[in-house]
């Protein structure tokens, strides 16, 4: 090969195709979802939010009204698929591969009522409203204890954590949640995301891409950052430790995890507002101590590599783990309560994809062998 080959390892500064979902702005560290900024958005209605994603537009109240009734109607399990998923959680693997083994199953048996377009996406929003229901199985099968009674709550965030924890979360829980999920709705082409989209180019089923999906947001360098952020604050335990922990990372090459996003070259707006979450919901002082270490280590990443080209700040992931665990909901299902909010983003992709789709199908540059008969 006589012409020289630009290779951009993973796909950095490449653009693979259009979209119309979500806007990530990495100079100005702004996001927006069909062009709404989403600090406007965050204080709204999860089901609200989320239709903005799927459908397009912002509903009205009679429209919101019968998306919550969707959900609530089409979110339960039906009992074979029940059966499965908690025979599934009993073999004790990480509720995300439960997860992601369940998630073309969910699918089966679809409700009386309906809420997509077409075929393809009316089987997707089966899943993606079943979700709740199906994490809260897996708890129940992994904590060994009866599965809760499905609420009558039309509010997605009340019955989520009502079917997590058997009873009413308050006003403030409920608006917590909402908030955070609605954050981690969409985030452009993100690893995720984009493996829906590639599953999706080969036309296989949309339950397929949604599971593969899954699988994707299951690594430490995507979703489950969440979950390795707050098990980092435990090692750290101490707000006093924090420079002297940073610093051996940066000696040793360890990643510091929820610290630095590819796409934003400030601050991640998301950041900034769900530690404003974290600080509103955290009450008990084992919350406040954690919300403390990584504050504190955030502090001392920024000091210790300000002199960096690009100074690395906190994610969505960083500060994330306070609010879940502040609502009680366990840091092995920290990533599985993302998946059930970024699930929406991967089906407005997924439906996108399937508008004009090409098979999508990189070239490699072959650094091998050379061929020989």
């Amino acid at each position: 090969m006589s012409e020289a080959v630009q290779i951009r390892k993973g796909l950095e500064g490449v653009v693979a195709d259009t979209t119309s979902v979500s806007l990530v702005d990495g100079e100005a560290g702004r996001l927006y979802y069909r062009g709404h900024p989403v600090e406007s958005l965050v204080n709204r209605r999860f089901a609200e939010v989320m239709h903005l994603i799927v459908f397009g537009d912002l509903p009205d109240p009679t429209r919101l009204a019968e998306v919550e009734e969707y959900l609530w109607v089409a979110g339960r399990l039906p009992p074979e698929v029940a059966a499965s998923t908690r025979q599934l959680a009993r073999h004790g693997e990480h509720p995300m591969v439960t997860l992601q083994a369940i998630a073309p199953l969910l699918a089966l048996e679809p409700p009386a009522v309906s809420l997509g377009r077409s075929a393809h996406e009316e089987e997707a929003l089966i899943v993606a409203a079943r979700l709740p229901a199906a994490i809260a199985t897996i708890h129940a099968a992994v904590q060994d204890h009866a599965e809760h009674l499905y609420p009558s709550s039309r509010r997605y965030g009340e019955r989520y954590l009502q079917l997590l924890h058997g009873h009413r979360p308050s006003e403030m829980q409920t608006a917590v949640f909402e908030s955070t999920q609605i954050l981690q709705l969409d985030h452009g082409f993100n690893a995720s995301t984009f493996t829906a989209r590639v599953v999706t180019s080969t036309l296989a089923p949309v339950t397929s891409a949604l599971s593969a999906a899954m699988g994707a947001l299951y690594g430490p360098l995507h979703g489950a950052a969440d979950q390795q952020a707050l098990e980092m604050a435990l090692e750290v335990g101490d707000p006093q430790r924090a420079r002297e922990f940073v610093a051996q990372c940066l000696a040793t090459g360890r990643k510091v995890m929820g610290m630095g996003h590819r796409e934003y070259r400030v601050v991640d707006p998301r950041s900034r507002m769900i530690r404003a979450l974290a600080q509103q919901v955290a009450e008990q002082p084992a919350h406040l101590r954690l919300l403390d270490v990584l504050s504190a280590v955030d502090e001392a990443f920024l000091e210790q590599t300000r002199t960096k080209s690009r100074a690395l700040r906190a994610n969505l992931e960083f500060y994330k783990g306070v609010v879940y665990a502040s609502l009680d909901i366990p840091k092995e299902f920290f990533t599985a309560s993302f998946a059930a909010s970024r699930v929406f983003g991967w089906i407005a992709h997924v439906m996108e994809q399937r508008q004009d789709n090409r098979i999508i199908r990189p070239a490699a540059h072959y650094v091998g062998p050379a061929p020989h008969d």
